[in-house]
């Protein structure tokens, strides 16, 4: 039996991105307009729904703002790009630090546990998950749904009701650090393969039934993650 999605994909935050890469070729500047909602609409072949959702995040953030009989205008940032100024507002960063905290000390345990208990089906589950996030990274997506699907499948394969339990009462938490990280890898260059590289050995040594090796493996990437999450949410440069 195929895991089933546990929500729906917020279409809007590949809309921002989008938007961000349209600016970029477009050499949009601060104070100058953008395409109207139902311009992007078309531009992007989208509901008017999700663009709406997207642009009010946008202004929320103070990205952009809306001249009455005029249009959408493009508001200065400071340096700062579309996806790290989202991302900085989404959560609090003492919330966001003791969400990396748990992923660290959940999923690094669980790593170990699935190495000596996951089924045939366990392993094939995890390996599609993985599988999947690829494809949609390679697609332009971000692939939030699928990564947590990747993790929450390792989960499944520690066979704990506890940690299972735990882990999918937090999931909203858990999905929300995931996106801030997806948001901020987009401009990171190569950081989407070398994800796809960490969850290899993550998934090589529980096919190897290599408990000591999957913790180190889990816990490489959860570090390299959140040290990628602090260098841009702090302002350092990559």
């Amino acid at each position: 039996m195929a895991l089933k999605p546990i929500r729906k994909k917020r279409l809007f935050e590949e809309i921002i991105l989008a938007i961000e890469k349209y600016i970029e070729e477009e050499n949009i500047k601060p104070g100058q307009k953008l395409p109207s909602e139902n311009e992007l609409t078309d531009i992007f072949n989208v509901s008017k729904t999700a663009v709406r959702e997207a642009m009010s995040v946008l202004h929320a953030n103070g990205i952009i703002e809306t001249r009455p009989g005029l249009g959408i205008f493009l508001k200065e940032m400071e340096g700062e790009t579309i996806a790290q100024r989202v991302t900085k507002n989404l959560i609090e960063k003492v919330a966001l630090q003791e969400i990396l905290e748990f992923r660290r000390g959940i999923e690094v345990e669980a790593a170990a546990l699935a190495a000596s208990r996951a089924t045939d089906e366990d392993l094939y589950l995890i390996r599609q998950a993985h599988e999947k996030l690829v494809e949609a990274n390679q697609n332009g997506l971000l692939g939030v749904e699928e990564d947590y699907m990747f993790h929450y499948s390792i989960i499944l394969a520690a066979h704990n009701s506890i940690y299972k339990e735990v882990f999918e009462n937090v999931s909203n938490k858990f999905e929300e650090g995931i996106r801030i990280s997806k948001m901020q890898s987009v401009k990171v260059p190569g950081r989407f393969l070398e994800s796809h590289g960490e969850h290899e050995e993550v998934i090589q040594s529980i096919v190897q039934r290599d408990g000591m090796k999957a913790m180190e493996a889990m816990r490489n990437h959860l570090l390299r993650n959140e040290k990628k999450i602090w260098r841009i949410l702090n302002g350092d440069k990559m």
